[in-house]
């Protein structure tokens, strides 16, 4: 997927799949769930996207300093109007980090869209100063995820493995989706080649997304293709300024 198709999809295909998608809404409330117990003021979403997440936690944390990064610049003018008073980035994760660190950074599924995750994980390394926050797929790659612009799912145990060898420590891993999510409700899409996941949601999708959210409540925690990863700066760095 290239940069104009990704600016196309903010503009005309995702904003209702993040609000109303059963998978968007679930993966919110996990790290929602993981965010909860956490001492930050500063938070950083890297692949922000239209800026949804950062919207809903200013609503749950009024007292948060919110900031954005996202390749997409159409997305980030959506982010700015949805979120005003955050500082927002246009910004590739894997050339350079935002100067400064934040309390909270969060990546959720973004690195399986990145050749290089490495260097990506490296600058992310870069501008966490209490907490990250990462949440990737893993096991098999279908089809309709390529589309997407996967470059890879990833196996167990190899996500943990990265953050470990490049300046962080595993403080809990979050394993979601069996069975509904991963692989009933995945492999469906991939039959259906992802239709109707994207585009506007009228009253029946919204009501049929509602249904399949309440089941997915029933995913197992602890087995799963979704994978969340807390974790903190192996060596605790001297949190620095927020960007202006």
């Amino acid at each position: 997927m290239n940069r104009s198709d990704y600016d196309e999809g903010w503009e005309i295909k995702w904003d209702d799949m993040k609000k109303y998608g059963p998978y968007s809404r679930h993966l919110r409330r996990l790290i929602g769930n993981l965010i909860h117990p956490l001492v930050f003021e500063t938070v950083l979403d890297v692949g922000c996207g239209q800026g949804s997440f950062l919207a809903e936690l200013r609503t749950k944390f009024p007292r948060i300093r919110p900031a954005g990064m996202d390749l997409s610049a159409k997305a980030i003018d959506l982010a700015r109007s949805r979120v005003p008073g955050g500082k927002f980035h246009v910004q590739d994760l894997t050339q350079q980090p935002l100067n400064g660190r934040f309390d909270l950074v969060i990546c959720s599924d973004v690195l399986e869209h990145i050749p290089d995750d490495v260097a990506a994980i490296r600058n992310l390394a870069r501008m966490t100063g209490k907490y990250l926050i990462v949440s990737v797929p893993q096991g098999i790659m279908r089809r309709f995820e390529v589309q997407m612009g996967h470059v890879r799912n990833y196996a167990l145990g190899e996500l943990a493995c990265k953050l470990e060898e490049n300046g962080f420590r595993t403080v809990r891993i979050i394993e979601w989706g069996f069975p509904f999510y991963s692989p009933l409700y995945r492999n469906f899409l991939d039959l259906v080649g992802g239709r109707g996941t994207g585009g506007k949601f009228g009253p029946t999708r919204k009501l049929i997304s509602a249904v399949l959210y309440t089941l997915f409540r029933l995913n197992s925690l602890r087995r799963g293709d979704e994978i969340i990863v807390l974790a903190e700066p192996e060596s605790d760095p001297v949190v620095g300024l927020y960007p202006a």
